[in-house]
């Protein structure tokens, strides 16, 4: 038997929570697949650049490479993050090329941290600004 070709996500897999500076609001959204093997790379793009029909939806898709080289078939764990600058956003929609998506509600916290994203910035490709760390 082969296999998957893609790693395993639910819902319960991804957190979305907000983080008030000084400078805005940034959503840093942290999830986690269980992949066929180890050395997957997983990326979340922006999956809706231009118009927004739903400014409080963001979605995003998650991208994965797979490893170039044959690697041992066991399972393993493996993350994936974004940090993103927006003012609106209460829900993420994660979306896969290969099943349905899913959909995260965005927490807030609390905590009020200075100047967070001060440093390099860049926007991804909904042209939203992206911090490069938190």
């Amino acid at each position: 038997m082969d296999a998957p070709m893609h790693c395993d996500f639910s819902a319960r897999d991804f957190t979305a929570t907000t983080v008030e500076t000084s400078e805005g609001r940034l959503v840093h959204v942290i999830g986690s697949g269980l992949c066929p093997t180890g050395g997957w790379e997983l990326r979340l793009a922006a999956a809706n650049p231009g118009v927004v029909p739903h400014p409080g939806s963001l979605w995003l898709e998650l991208r994965e490479t797979p490893p170039r080289r044959r690697v041992v078939r066991e399972r393993t764990r493996t993350t994936v993050e974004a940090i993103i600058e927006d003012s609106e956003v209460s829900e993420i929609v994660i979306r896969f090329g290969w099943r349905d998506p899913i959909v995260v509600p965005v927490r807030a916290t609390a905590r009020r941290v200075r100047g967070a994203h001060q440093g390099s910035k860049r926007s991804d490709a909904a042209g939203r600004a992206v911090a490069a760390s938190i």
